[in-house]
């Protein structure tokens, strides 16, 4: 049974990451939020666990295996750092920074530490990612010419805009640096081919909130393939308009990973055709995915995600995302909102 701390009760997926935990081979022992006194709303789902104020006095004063951290961008790398230095395995929400600059030194912290770090790019675990990735492995797509990716979710009016997340100082971003980030990280993933430079406009139409709410990206990876992602807050709400589609010189997929509402029960399809010879008789394909209704965050293939991390704590296989992966991710948001100030074409750091 692993001991886990949970850091950071006052977040968006807090009650679902909970709800996963319950499914794992562990349990919460304790729990902090750094905010304010402790309210009903944050014991919820814990159970009779030790509840802290301060990240540094629970590592202190509790002895346990794995540190889960959902906090805002700004808070989150002081803990990540604090459990690393402890040699105690952490799991963290994406971005697990504001900038690559602030993770940089934990992840040098990380390198020399028997920590192990998961970072929540969960949709890295769904089977369609896996298919896509597989595929193109297999040279289906053949060169990859371009891409085409949305996030688009439901507008700010539908939500609770005195949270953290939609704070400039606390988040450093907004649609981008919230959900944006999961197809930057999917899309490079499935294709291996890193993203090298940026071209981001990015709009603020709301003024009482002071980080954006929607941005389009034009997209160069290593390859030479070109691909745009545009996601914003611009639906009623609780509805979703989420679609990857990847076009090569043999091969071309299309993907809607979300659905229209935000759950993953239903079903999910994957649209295929190829130019190649062995689907001359079927050049269009379409694979349809069901989901088995399990409660958690991403539903059953997000239960799997955090399970190939505890499998990874065990030395059976690598983190399916780690800290590097959440490193290079905000090297490449760095590069979207200087692209978004200056109006130019940016490169990503170290590309």
């Amino acid at each position: 049974m692993t001991d886990i701390a949970y850091i950071g009760l006052d977040h968006h997926h807090c009650p679902a990451y909970l709800e996963s935990i319950a499914q794992l081979d562990a349990e919460v022992t304790c729990a902090c939020e750094p905010s304010g006194d402790p309210t009903p709303a944050d014991l919820d789902g814990l159970g009779d666990v030790a509840f802290y104020r301060d990240p540094d006095q629970l590592l202190a004063e509790e002895d346990v295996d794995l540190v889960w951290v959902t906090l805002s961008n700004r808070a989150t790398p002081a803990v990540l750092r604090s459990a690393v230095e402890r040699d105690v395995d952490v799991f963290t929400e994406k971005p697990a920074a504001r900038t690559a600059t602030e993770l940089e030194s934990v992840a040098e912290a990380a390198r020399h530490s028997s920590s192990t770090v998961g970072v929540s790019y969960t949709w890295r675990g769904h089977p369609v990612s896996r298919r896509l990735r597989d595929l193109a492995d297999a040279g289906f797509f053949g060169d990859v010419d371009a891409f085409d990716a949305r996030f688009v979710a439901s507008a700010l009016d539908a939500r609770d805009t005195d949270h953290y997340l939609f704070d400039g100082p606390a988040s450093r971003g907004g649609i981008v640096q919230w959900l944006g980030v999961h197809w930057l990280d999917l899309v490079p993933w499935m294709l291996d081919d890193p993203i090298v430079r940026v071209n981001a406009r990015t709009s603020a139409s709301t003024p009482t909130v002071d980080v954006e709410d929607g941005a389009a990206l034009q997209i160069e990876t290593e390859s030479g393939a070109i691909g745009t992602l545009t996601c914003g807050y611009f639906l009623r709400q609780g509805r979703y308009d989420t679609h990857i589609a990847v076009y090569g010189d043999r091969g071309r997929s299309e993907w809607d990973p979300m659905g229209k509402t935000f759950g993953f029960d239903g079903e999910t399809t994957l649209e295929l055709d190829s130019a190649d010879d062995g689907w001359a008789s079927t050049p269009h394909r379409s694979e349809t995915y069901e989901y088995d209704g399990t409660p958690g965050y991403g539903g059953k293939w997000g239960l799997e995600f955090f399970e190939e991390y505890f499998a990874a704590r065990n030395g059976v296989c690598e983190p399916p995302a780690t800290l590097e992966d959440a490193l290079t991710v905000l090297r490449v948001l760095d590069a979207t909102y200087e692209s978004a100030e200056t109006g130019e074409w940016t490169r990503v750091a170290g590309r």
